[in-house]
C-alpha cells in the first residue's frame, strides 16, 4: 500500500513539474508569421485591386456607351461612339456575365451600324442596361462588399493586436518597476 501511495506521489509530482511553463524570451515571438501573413494579404490585395480597377474601367466604358446612345440627333455618330466604348469592355472585365453582355451589345450595335437612321435607341439602351451595365454594377457592388467585410476583419485583428500590446506594455512596466 505504501509503495502504491509513493508511486502515485512520484507520478503526480513529475506530472506537475512537467506542466509548469518555462519562459524563454525570444527576440521576436510570432512576428515572423504575422509579417508573412500581412505581406501575403498585401500581395493578394494588389492582385485583387487590379481586377477591381479593370471592372471599374469596364463600367465606365459601358456608361459612356449609354450616354452616347442618349443623343439620337446624329444616329450614325451616336452608334459609332457607343460601339467604340463597348468594344474594349469584353477584354477588360473578368466577369463572364459582363463580358457576355458586352458582346451582345456589340453585336446589336453592329447591326444598328448598318442602318443607323432606323436604329431603335430605346431598345439598344435597354439591352445595354439589362445585359451589360446591370451585371457590371452587381460585380462592382460585390467587390465593394467583399472589401468592406475584409476591412472589418482587419479592424478586429487590429483591436486584438492593440490589446496584446497593452498587455505587453503593462507587464513590461511591472517588471521594470519590480527591479527598482
Amino acid at each position: 500500500m505504501r509503495a502504491l501511495a509513493f508511486s502515485l506521489f512520484v507520478v503526480t509530482s513529475v506530472a506537475a513539474v512537467a506542466q509548469t511553463p518555462t519562459y524563454e524570451p525570444s527576440g521576436r515571438p510570432y512576428t515572423g508569421s504575422v509579417e508573412a501573413n500581412v505581406k501575403s494579404a498585401a500581395m493578394r490585395f494588389a492582385e485583387r485591386k487590379e481586377i477591381i480597377d479593370k471592372d471599374i474601367r469596364a463600367m465606365a466604358g459601358l456608361r459612356a456607351a449609354d450616354k452616347a446612345l442618349t443623343d439620337p440627333t446624329q444616329p450614325g455618330v451616336a452608334i459609332e461612339k457607343a460601339f467604340e466604348r463597348v468594344d474594349p469592355v469584353s477584354g477588360l472585365t473578368s466577369d463572364f456575365l459582363v463580358r457576355q453582355g458586352a458582346i451582345r451589345v456589340r453585336q446589336e450595335l453592329e447591326a444598328a451600324r448598318r442602318s443607323p437612321s432606323t436604329a431603335d435607341f430605346g431598345r439598344l439602351r435597354a439591352i445595354l442596361q439589362e445585359e451589360a451595365i446591370g451585371p457590371a454594377v452587381r460585380v462592382i457592388a460585390r467587390h465593394g462588399a467583399e472589401l468592406s467585410e475584409e476591412t472589418m476583419k482587419w479592424l478586429a485583428l487590429q483591436e486584438l493586436i492593440a490589446a496584446h500590446l497593452r498587455q505587453l506594455t503593462e507587464t513590461s512596466a511591472e517588471a521594470l518597476r519590480a527591479t527598482q
